[in-house]
């Protein structure tokens, strides 16, 4: 009798009534199965066999078997079952045949090569790259037109880098947002001149890209006088700026106060929604991407099976928002538009497009490249001459993805070919575009 040990877990699962139970070895003929107390008389048992093929679990229940032996460890009892059914024999060689190519797959074959088995990754696109981040832009923007926003949703453009403050800094808000379309080879400003309701200042990701606070109370000042409102977008705080960031939240809320205003406070860690809230009545707070747990990434769409639960989040249950409205004062939640449908909560909803994160870290990898030679070599930087205003990491084409500052995004390709999609978006429950390139 052939048999295996300790396949994965994710693999093979068994259920012994109703409890979860670790499978050790299995063969065409027999099994064993481990539990921490003895079974007695169970009445049903089941194994769960994942199908990499369609990645899904094909479910065996046992009708002829009978416990061939029973072994009683210090820790666990262990048990062997004899199994007379022709299924259960069908599932266990199929599991056995894939099992063996993706071993073979994981000692042979590179990471590209073993998800081509087993998603149909398609590998050999792998090293199809752009020479640029503009000539990139340019695949990814080639036909892109700025449409007229959909009516009743508010439009908001992404300060996001120096680039974009210094731009602003300088330009009327008209002005700011034709260069915005345009240096990013997206047409249609000429004919719709989309000048923005709202201006995301700050960057949700890399507290070096966060602008100078006089930088940014002039850019506050110059926003108000054009008549346009203001979120500030804060990325994570670490504990050496906890200081630093309740001075700055308390003047902007003497500056709110001074010019009868409110600012959206865009927040992405608990930290720092805790500090909005002692800083000022004249402040409020939205929880930022990096609260809202989604699942992207950009290889998503590889995946076979069902991805019905993809859309949804931690903020579909009603106690959590409850709790972010009642202790914080949050109504406002940000979402990214990340290449499926989604399913958005009562409330306040911004749609972030037409990029979304998929990874950060406090310790960046474009520094680290910059300033040892090598992605791995990461440390805290404190200070920073802004490398990612020239450099990017760059990706196979087929990924439509890009590294940033100190982060992973990937693109949304769809939304960017077909905008008319927005409109679905609002029907949703989406009250906010948010425009970050």
């Amino acid at each position: 009798m052939q048999s295996v040990e300790m396949i994965p877990f994710g693999l093979l699962a068994g259920f012994v009534d109703d409890k979860e139970v670790r499978i050790t070895e299995i063969s065409t003929e027999s099994f064993c199965f481990r539990v921490r107390e003895q079974v007695e008389r169970p009445r049903h048992i089941r194994i769960g066999f994942y199908d990499l093929s369609e990645s899904m679990y094909r479910e065996v229940e046992l009708e002829s078997y009978h416990f061939m032996e029973k072994r009683q460890e210090q820790w666990y009892v262990s048990y062997t079952v004899e199994v007379f059914q022709q299924d259960y024999v069908q599932a266990v060689q199929k599991l056995f045949r894939e099992y063996t190519g993706y071993i073979r797959a994981r000692l042979e074959g590179t990471d590209g090569e073993m998800a081509q088995i087993v998603c149909n990754y398609p590998a050999d696109q792998d090293e199809i790259h752009a020479e640029s981040m503009e000539e990139q832009k340019a695949i990814w923007f080639s036909g892109a037109r700025i449409q007229p926003v959909v009516q009743g949703m508010e439009l908001a453009l992404e300060l996001d880098r120096n680039t974009w403050y210094d731009l602003y800094q300088r330009n009327p808000i008209e002005r700011f947002a034709e260069q915005y379309w345009k240096e990013n080879g997206i047409d249609g400003w000429e004919e719709y001149k989309t000048i923005p309701d709202r201006l995301y200042i700050g960057n949700a990701f890399c507290h070096l890209v966060f602008p100078k606070e006089e930088q940014l109370f002039t850019l506050m000042e110059k926003a108000i006088v054009e008549n346009v409102e203001i979120t500030l977008v804060f990325p994570c705080m670490r504990e050496f700026q906890v200081e630093e960031r309740g001075k700055l939240l308390k003047k902007v809320d003497n500056w709110c106060e001074k010019r009868q205003t409110r600012v959206e406070i865009l927040v992405n860690d608990w930290g720092m929604i805790a500090l909005v809230k002692e800083s000022g009545k004249h402040l409020e707070p939205c929880l930022g991407v990096l609260l809202n747990k989604q699942k992207k990434d950009p290889r998503m769409r590889y995946k076979k099976g069902s991805t019905r639960g993809l859309g949804e989040s931690n903020l579909q249950a009603d106690f959590y928002r409850t709790f972010l409205k009642d202790t914080y004062g949050i109504t406002r939640y940000e979402w990214e538009s990340c290449g499926y449908p989604q399913v958005f909560p009562q409330g306040k909803n911004s749609l972030h497009l037409p990029y979304y994160q998929t990874n950060t870290s406090q310790y960046c990898p474009l520094y680290a490249s910059c300033t040892e030679g090598e992605r791995g070599k990461q440390r805290l930087p404190e200070h920073c001459p802004g490398y990612c205003e020239q450099y990017a990491y760059l990706y196979p084409e087929h990924l439509h993805m890009a590294g940033r500052y100190n982060s992973l995004f990937g693109l949304d390709a769809e939304l960017v070919k077909h905008p008319e999609q927005l409109k679905a978006y609002q029907q949703a429950g989406i009250d906010r575009l948010v425009i970050g390139l």
